[in-house]
């Protein structure tokens, strides 16, 4: 289902349970929810790595001046809104799931940060864990030997 209606679901008891995503993340309690696993904090403690959120990718074979240009646009884009940081422009209040403004400010820090412009080691080692990860997890399906993540400790 969306992620719009996952708290909708749990709350009527059209699921036991779901994954909470975006805004909803910093107000679930506010609607009676409850917290079992925060999926971001199970990664970094696993992994040792910070959880890749997102990223923006080019499939392979497009041309390389193409990409240049995306990527100095969304340079340009970000570092406007580093400069004009904390304002909230109306697009984004007018596209947030949750219109209080302190949530939707915590929303965007968790996504735009420093990582948006360079990944460094940290973001490297983020992306290079989470290939790792998935390889072993699909790898896996072949090898009954493999190990994945543990969930249960």
């Amino acid at each position: 289902m969306i992620f719009s209606g996952i708290e909708d679901a749990v709350l009527t008891g059209k699921a036991d349970c779901g994954v909470i995503i975006h805004e909803n993340r910093f107000t679930y309690q506010d609607k009676g929810l409850t917290k079992l696993l925060d999926l971001g904090e199970f990664w970094e403690k696993e992994t040792g790595a910070p959880i890749p959120l997102g990223g923006i990718v080019l499939r392979k074979g497009q041309d390389q001046a193409l990409a240049v240009k995306i990527n100095a646009l969304i340079r340009k884009s970000l570092e406007y809104a580093f400069s004009h940081y904390p304002d909230l422009p109306d697009y984004v209040k007018a596209h947030a799931q949750e219109m209080d403004q302190q949530v939707m400010r915590q929303h965007i820090d968790l996504y735009v940060n420093h990582y948006s412009l360079s990944l460094g080691q940290d973001g490297e080692k983020a992306i290079q864990t989470l290939l790792e990860t998935y390889a072993r997890l699909n790898a896996r399906q072949e090898d009954p030997t493999a190990r994945p993540l543990s969930i249960v400790h």
